[in-house]
């Protein structure tokens, strides 16, 4: 411990190690556990752990451990670690006076150090060590900071990198699958369909009236309804499903392991839940209505292309017939628009 090329050398290799692992992933469990296991082995620790952060509180959650005893830690408030998180600075014991490990922390057996790890500037979580022989120093928290912070700096670039899938899959307005993210689910079930020989169905769904809402109340009313009708899609489907927004105000629902007769009854249990109850918006309240078109495979398509035309175009024969109703597929529909949006009337108003 106190020959200083020997801890020179060791540093050097440390962070070197981490380095690497940093460089080769995105996985933030990945980075946090090579971060723990090359701290806690540079710092002859004999247990190291990792707390997350509990959203909302100040309870720490054990996320990782290393070395012994081999039984993870429970949860922490207070504390070593709790001082490092509250703190947002490096806590050392028994040579600190900030605090000391409780007994829900393990049991040092010696010296005790932790140290926050913070992501966009706010805390993510702490690394503490336990059980080194000699107490812990301010070149400990020098060393320990400099490892920190090449980890922080790419487990900030991991978020950025999932906010950035997550936007590119993502409408931004109702915070649904877009367009894109449908396709690839699409052809995803299509695979799975033909493989296992099961079905699935596809449907449209179209706002009524929805340019007269524009003009007549405004585009953030406009907004609301969209917002709104995301809302009701979602909270009327399973899990497995998915909701995407196809464009404007058509949306897309991609229903697994369900047949026509299936998919037929969740279409009029969502054309009944969004035509039942007002829309409420800064204009008021506005009765809104969908025409809602369903497909199914195999029997209206086999093909993602297939589907898309054949639940689109039943959707435009809901308009026409009449809007606010649901039509199933016939082999022929093509996805021809069925109607002139500049005729729609005002919602609640007669066609």
């Amino acid at each position: 411990m106190d020959d200083p090329r020997a801890r020179l050398r060791d540093f050097r290799q440390a962070l070197a190690q981490l380095g690497d692992v940093l460089a080769s992933t995105r996985d933030r469990q990945v980075m946090v556990s090579a971060l723990l296991q090359t701290s806690t082995t540079y710092l002859l620790a004999t247990t190291g752990v990792f707390y997350v952060v509990v959203a909302g509180s100040e309870r720490l959650r054990p996320m990782e451990q290393v070395g012994t005893p081999a039984e993870i830690a429970g949860e922490v408030t207070g504390g070593l670690a709790g001082a490092a998180s509250h703190l947002g600075t490096a806590v050392l014991w028994p040579d600190g006076e900030q605090a000391e490990p409780t007994s829900q922390e393990p049991d040092p057996g010696g010296a005790a150090m932790a140290i926050p790890l913070r992501s966009g500037g706010h805390p993510f979580g702490v690394l503490a060590y336990y059980g080194r022989a000699v107490p812990f120093d301010e070149d400990d928290v020098h060393a320990v900071a400099i490892l920190v912070r090449q980890a922080e700096t790419a487990i900030e670039n991991s978020f950025l990198y999932e906010e950035a899938v997550r936007l590119s899959l993502t409408d931004g307005m109702t915070g649904l699958w877009n367009r894109r993210n449908f396709d690839l689910r699409l052809e995803s079930e299509l695979s799975r369909a033909v493989r296992f020989i099961e079905p699935f169905a596809v449907v449209f769904v179209e706002l009524d009236q929805m340019k007269g809402v524009n003009d007549r109340h405004g585009h953030q009313a406009g907004d609301t309804v969209l917002i709104e009708l995301a809302r009701r899609l979602t909270e009327a489907v399973r899990e497995v499903d998915v909701v995407a927004r196809w464009g404007g105000d058509e949306f897309t629902l991609l229903l697994p392991k369900t047949g026509l007769p299936g998919a037929l009854l969740l279409a009029e249990k969502i054309r009944s839940a969004v035509g039942t109850a007002p829309f409420r918006t800064e204009a008021g309240s506005l009765d809104i209505t969908i025409s809602v078109g369903v497909a199914a495979y195999p029997e209206h398509g086999t093909s993602a292309k297939e589907l898309v035309a054949a639940a689109d175009g039943a959707m435009y024969r809901a308009k026409a017939g009449g809007r606010n109703r649901v039509e199933h597929a016939v082999v022929g529909d093509t996805g021809q628009a069925g109607e002139d949006d500049s005729a729609e009337q005002e919602p609640g108003g007669a066609p």
